[in-house]
């Protein structure tokens, strides 16, 4: 039986959860991080994450980078195209990218694996004054102006109560506890799969994340380990049922004719996992006692890897907050708090839901000639200074200003 009383609960144990609890840990406040699963995570699970630099900054300063098992494999170019890839003669004639760019200097961002990443995280949040309780998930939730009243309860049907001043929901896309505050989400009706594996390249990738942006949907094969690439394929319900049921040849001859020829053949390194698609828009994303975060505030295409570092710049906002709130002498459940984090995430939570979903629905559901153009359109963006803009916002920090994503903790 556990019955207590903190200034911050956060709910949900999975990778936006754990980081945020362990971020607000640095923001002189009493954490609770309640976990469901207790934690439990699979070895076989070959899932990415993208972290752009921003991101690597943060996580470098709460101590998570450097408790990673593995370096995680720097992203130092980015190369987009349209369109099938051109063969024959029309090959000679047009490059094989529409739209690319790259750093000689740091990386732009970093993809890690996702067992390693949770493992870096747990190590990570074990050495902060985090209270951890495991096992046990919410089953009802009282909100008002002053707090949150929760109460958990185990497999075995035992029930606790927890008060917290905010609650910080973590909980995914499908959020109960944004479903019980009454916050509300458009979502778009899915009508799109994401195949996700691991695909071993003849050639080298030289760090560079691919984006092709076909008809079907965007097939995007990011720098992994080796000549590994961690592959994101949009396609539709019914052909990616299909692709996900034939045999490793067709599915590798599949991708490369997506893809093309030019990182040689693409073989099968992993087993295929289905990501249905259902991005979706929360107007609202508090309410008294509460704060989404991560998924459940903003489910956003996975074509640009983005979904991870709006999470991680929502803990980095709400620590800075946090801290300005104990300055001024108001509690965590102050209204003003959260009024300053809908504003401060509002900007960058329209700019990458547009970006991405606008992004996918001009290239899969556009007339071609209309996709003609956006094509044309990435040919004269790469000869102007504004594509600076680009690797700007994918490097991160542009839409987003926390002590973190400077690499520095909350209040230094």
């Amino acid at each position: 039986m556990y019955d207590g009383a903190h200034d911050v609960a956060v709910v949900g144990g999975g990778l936006t959860g754990v980081m945020m609890a362990t971020a607000l840990s640095h923001a002189g406040v009493d954490v609770v991080l309640v976990d469901r699963d207790g934690g439990r995570t699979s070895d076989s699970d070959e899932r990415t994450t993208t972290i752009n630099a921003a991101g690597a900054r943060m996580l470098a300063a709460l101590g998570v980078w450097d408790r990673l098992p593995t370096p995680p494999a720097p992203v130092r170019r980015i190369a987009i195209a349209e369109g099938p890839t051109p063969t024959g003669l029309a090959a000679r004639r047009r490059a094989q990218t529409d739209l690319s760019w790259q750093t000689v200097e740091a990386p732009m961002a970093f993809v890690v694996g996702n067992v390693a990443l949770q493992a870096a995280l747990r190590d990570s949040i074990a050495a902060r004054p985090v209270t951890q309780i495991s096992g046990m998930a919410v089953s009802e939730w009282q909100n008002h102006e002053d707090g949150a009243k929760l109460r958990l309860t185990d497999a075995n049907g035992t029930s606790s109560s927890l008060h917290a001043a905010l609650v910080v929901a973590c909980d995914g896309a499908r959020s109960q506890l944004a479903e019980a505050a009454g916050i509300g989400f458009r979502e778009t009706r899915q009508t799109q799969t994401a195949i996700v594996t691991i695909l071993e390249a003849e050639r080298h990738h030289d760090d560079t994340a691919f984006q092709r942006f076909l008809q079907t949907g965007p097939f995007a094969l990011m720098p992994f380990d080796g000549t590994r690439l961690s592959l994101v394929w949009t396609l539709p319900n019914s052909e990616a049922e299909r692709l996900l049921t034939v045999d490793e040849t067709t599915f590798e001859a599949a991708c490369l004719e997506a893809f093309g020829p030019g990182l040689g053949y693409l073989r099968l390194a992993a087993k295929r996992l289905v990501w249905p698609l259902r991005p979706n828009w929360r107007r609202r994303i508090t309410a008294p006692g509460l704060v989404l975060a991560g998924d459940a505030a903003h489910a956003i295409h996975p074509l640009a890897g983005q979904g991870y570092n709006l999470a991680l710049a929502d803990a980095a906002v709400l620590a800075d907050l946090l801290i300005e709130n104990r300055r001024r002498g108001l509690p965590a459940s102050h209204l003003s708090l959260r009024q300053a984090y809908a504003a401060a995430r509002w900007r960058e939570r329209a700019a990458m839901t547009m970006a991405t979903s606008g992004l996918n629905s001009l290239f899969s559901n556009a007339p071609a000639g209309v996709r003609r153009l956006a094509g044309l359109g990435f040919a004269v963006l790469d000869r102007l200074p504004v594509k600076t803009i680009f690797s700007d916002i994918a490097a991160g920090g542009q839409l987003a200003e926390a002590a973190l994503l400077e690499g520095r903790l909350p209040g230094d």
